[in-house]
């Protein structure tokens, strides 16, 4: 099994522990190179070319899902008569049913009524797909994969769920980021592809909503004379949330020294966080209500930078385009951040013997890789990432085209 401070694919339950003494071999993973391989798919490549269905399931994260945008782009290139469908929770379902790129979003819900599983199980046979792609692969998403009846269902090569699958997959330790880890899993379709950046792209009655909203706020979209920042100082776990106090300084110094506008978004169980900022950081920030998931894409869209703890909201902002630095502690931005080549995005993070340990709590009780990290290092990354103060950016939002899903 997967250590705990490890992603699970850099850890395969069926490569052998020459330090456990075993005498095994590995199990190949099932992918496009394996002989015979190719008259199996060739059926399915077929009938994807001829507009069939195709259902990709990453039951949660927001972030997560996010991270899997190039697989759907990569599948559209390669079948665009195709009709992908996803599977997923909340929010990350609400902010794929405005893109046009799905035929249907399907919501897996913690509603705890009885059969409801089994009701979406019988919903997603009837859509008789000619391929499944389970990027999840926990038992729920490999049982539902399993229950869809497809021909074709890919997922990871894990102890307890494989047999659910037609096809495995082992991704390669060598293979660190999250986005080329799920394109591994499409390769007996599409072969070896690599990823692009994720995208999306707020409609425009979304953007002039948003719009609206920051103006009324008293924030001015058409700025010449200074950035409009955005900051999201939550997060679920202690180790992804950079100190409100670190947060507050840093929005003196854009106030004073950038004459920027900050703005700062607010989610679910962000309540207590974001107090904290407005105590500490007083006007120097506008605290935004607390939006769906699509309003904040059309928000971020319409920012200069955004400073953003590791999280849903930092690969938000990335897919809209928006310049963006992600604070990073316990976690690998190699693994969780591979978007720095694609332009102006950057991620702050500090060296630290303990770092990177992947857990949620700081299993030294300090989070040093966070509460070391100061303003000035963060601001020198927004510095990189927006230029030269004054050079900022239009206001027109993402151009990436990816319709609305009327």
């Amino acid at each position: 099994t997967a250590s705990p401070w490890r992603p699970y694919w850099v850890t395969r339950t069926n490569v052998c522990s020459e330090a456990a003494g075993k005498n095994c071999s590995p199990r190949p993973p099932t992918n496009v190179n394996i002989p015979g391989m190719e008259s199996e798919t060739d059926p399915i490549i077929g009938a994807l070319e001829d507009g069939g269905r195709i259902l990709i399931t990453r039951l949660q994260y927001l972030g997560d899902v996010i991270l899997t945008l190039p697989v759907i782009d990569a599948i559209r290139a390669r079948f665009p008569t195709a009709e992908i469908d996803y599977l997923c929770r909340p929010p990350a379902a609400d902010l794929l049913r405005g893109d046009g790129r799905f035929s249907r979003v399907f919501d897996l819900q913690h509603d705890g009524k009885p059969g409801a599983s089994f009701r979406l199980a019988r919903r997603l046979r009837e859509r008789r797909y000619a391929a499944v792609v389970d990027l999840y692969s926990n038992p729920r998403s490999a049982w539902l994969t399993r229950l869809t009846g497809s021909p074709m269902r890919i997922g990871a090569d894990l102890r307890g769920r494989r047999l659910l699958y037609t096809h495995t997959v082992s991704v390669p330790i060598q293979v660190r980021s999250a986005m080329s880890h799920h394109m591994k899993f499409v390769e007996p379709l599409i072969g070896s592809v690599e990823p692009g950046k994720p995208a999306l792209a707020p409609s425009e009655r979304e953007i002039e909503s948003a719009r609206d909203l920051l103006e009324q706020l008293g924030i001015e979209t058409r700025r010449p004379d200074g950035p409009r920042i955005g900051i999201h100082p939550g997060g679920k776990w202690e180790v992804k949330r950079w100190p409100a106090g670190e947060f507050a300084e840093m929005t003196r110094i854009l106030k004073r020294d950038w004459n920027a506008d900050v703005v700062a978004f607010s989610g679910p169980g962000d309540s207590a966080h974001t107090n904290k900022l407005r105590e500490a950081a007083g006007d120097t920030v506008v605290i935004l209500p607390e939006l769906p998931v699509r309003s904040v894409a059309a928000v971020l869209s319409l920012l200069d930078g955004m400073v953003v703890s590791d999280g849903g909201v930092m690969h938000l902002s990335v897919a809209v385009g928006t310049p963006t630095v992600g604070i990073f502690g316990s976690a690998e931005p190699d693994i969780w951040f591979p978007y720095e080549s694609f332009g102006p995005y950057a991620a702050a993070a500090i060296e630290l013997e303990c770092r990177p340990c992947h857990r949620h709590r700081c299993p030294l009780g300090h989070t040093d890789c966070l509460n070391r990290l100061t303003p000035e290092i963060v601001l020198g990354k927004l510095r990189d990432v927006l230029g030269r103060p004054g050079e900022w950016r239009g206001v027109s939002g993402s151009t990436d085209a990816v319709k609305e899903n009327e």
